[in-house]
């Protein structure tokens, strides 16, 4: 008993994570594996380094002082600038990486002539750029300082960020601003990929593939448990963030990870492929080649191993002579059944992007009114809740405000369904264009519209709603018969002023739109404030 006490635990093999960034829930599954024990479990040893502003994580995993490391979609372009690196699972299903410009610059060519920051290996971005016809040497490109203290203090004007960063900061001080996403041009790449070397996968396959499972476990408890992790973080690793910005990191994450539609660490060769493609096009790399770059769990047997083997057979059919044809006709039959079981992999991959973009058309559909491509009621009642937890954690205003179209039956019962529907659509249109950032407009039923608008309080919101009133009213719509036209009225609820709750300010501004119709209609009532009469009542005209 006495020897066996004695005896020492095994050795654990210590190896090391290059994050991309300071200790933030950006790396939550990590310090998981970390914390429960995935990684010892593994037989592994691992420190998590984080990195300075402006440092990659590829160099010290080439160099070797690493491992493993978290990087960007610009592995790609590396990989085919001859750096070994290899891919062993995709953590975010969608980039966050945007751009946060001041106000004003509400377009990407506004930023010619301006001073941008952008952090290293950002070409994400500058595939954005390039693609909406910006050439990114038109920029006056300045070093990251690593948080957008530079850009609230203006001696910046615009920084490239993590929807899941550094956001939260401009938000916070409420300053004026527009984010441009590469998303809104179809350039929607992998997020914070885990990669390694290939010669960590040549030397070490087994250790490779245990961390890649430790740590897909300790994401899938990371993102289960987001509360425990926060607070491990605050504790442990002493988080530039607070607790608060860290509920915002986690919830972002998890709305770029999408772990109820898509398994932690998927990643498909075709979707590489299109992000590939996607610099070739914009000229940020010429050929390329995939094979060796993305790792397989699972890899299937070589062809080439069974060669020698092959080839012993064929040197003995020439001495038996008569046996030389019957090992001909099995090595045929091996290259079909290799190459059968090839294709089949291809198209299953192919069936399940092809599943993925279904599953993404299907949930958009399920969200949105069909004929005026605005959000629907069930999306309303599923994000009120939220918005209004948002607004009391931070503090600021929610409104809400209820458009319904004046005389609307007339309008069907006089010129038709047709004609009431192009109505609906011209509403549709004018608060799309309209909204900003952020506001959240649906079509609640029939003729009714409801917008969320955080951030917004009276009177801020009567000149919002007397804008749509105003604009609506100077509409009209041409179905062949002559021009058409009517007005709407608004009723406006503010939280915290008219309700703490969802069910409360729907309530109020339904009862402040139905005061606006008692007054004459085409008017504008806030919950609670006797209105004054706007413009000359509702009217119906062709």
């Amino acid at each position: 008993m006495l020897l066996l006490t004695a005896l020492p635990a095994a050795a654990l093999e210590h190896v090391t994570l290059q994050l991309m960034w300071q200790h933030q829930f950006q790396f939550a599954g990590y310090y998981a594996a970390l914390e429960k024990g995935y990684y010892r479990e593994a037989g592994l040893d691992v420190d998590l380094v984080p990195a300075a502003p402006n440092q990659d994580a590829v160099s010290p995993v080439l160099a070797g002082s690493a491992q493993y490391g978290v990087g960007n979609s610009s592995l790609v372009m590396l990989r085919q600038q001859g750096k070994p690196v290899v891919v062993l699972a995709v953590i975010l299903q969608h980039s966050p990486l945007v751009i946060i410009a001041r106000g004003g610059l509400d377009n990407v060519h506004a930023l010619a002539g301006k001073r941008v920051m952008l952090e290293a290996h950002s070409e994400e971005l500058l595939a954005y750029l390039k693609k909406e016809g910006l050439n990114p040497d038109k920029l006056i490109t300045l070093p990251h300082s690593g948080n957008a203290a530079e850009l609230l203090a203006g001696r910046v004007d615009a920084m490239s960020a993590y929807s899941s960063d550094e956001l939260f900061d401009v938000h916070q001080a409420r300053m004026p601003h527009t984010v441009l996403t590469p998303r809104s041009e179809g350039i929607d790449f992998y997020g914070d990929n885990l990669f390694t070397s290939e010669q960590e996968i040549r030397e070490h396959p087994q250790r490779a593939k245990a961390f890649r499972e430790a740590s897909l476990r300790g994401w899938q408890y990371a993102m289960s448990h987001p509360g425990e992790i926060s607070r491990l973080i605050l504790s442990r690793y002493g988080s530039r963030h607070s607790a608060v910005q860290l509920a915002v990191e986690a919830a972002e994450m998890h709305r770029l990870m999408q772990p109820d539609l898509v398994e932690i660490g998927q990643m498909h060769r075709g979707r590489w492929q299109h992000i590939a493609e996607t610099y070739q096009y914009l000229g940020m790399i010429k050929d390329f080649d995939l094979d060796g770059f993305l790792y397989d769990p699972s890899p299937r047997s070589n062809a080439r191993q069974l060669y020698p083997w092959l080839a012993g057979f064929v040197a003995a059919s020439l001495i038996l002579g008569g046996l030389a044809w019957y090992f001909h006709f099995l090595n045929g039959r091996l290259r079909r059944e290799v190459s059968a079981r090839e294709s089949a992999h291809a198209s299953l991959q192919a069936n399940l992007l092809e599943i993925q973009k279904l599953q993404a058309r299907l949930h958009e559909q399920a969200i949105r009114d069909s004929l005026t491509g605005l959000f629907n009621r069930r999306y309303l009642d599923e994000t009120l809740g939220h918005e209004l937890a948002r607004a009391r954690r931070e503090g600021y205003a929610l409104s809400v405000v209820m458009i319904d179209l004046d005389h609307f039956k007339a309008v069907n019962d006089r010129f038709g369904h047709q004609a009431g529907d192009e109505m609906l659509k011209a509403l549709g249109r004018l608060l799309r264009e309209d909204c900003r950032e952020g506001d959240i407009a649906c079509r609640y039923g029939g003729e009714e519209f409801v917008l969320l608008l955080p951030r917004l309080g009276d009177p801020a919101v009567r000149e919002r709603a007397e804008y749509w009133r105003r604009a609506f009213a100077a509409l009209v719509v041409d179905i062949g018969g002559g021009p058409i036209g009517t007005t709407l009225s608004c009723g406006v609820a503010v939280f915290p002023e008219h309700g703490l709750e969802g069910e409360d300010l729907i309530r109020h501004a339904d009862l402040a739109l139905y005061q606006a119709k008692l007054e004459g209609r085409n008017r504008v009532v806030v919950h609670g404030v006797t209105p004054a009469a706007m413009g000359e009542g509702s009217s119906l005209t062709t």
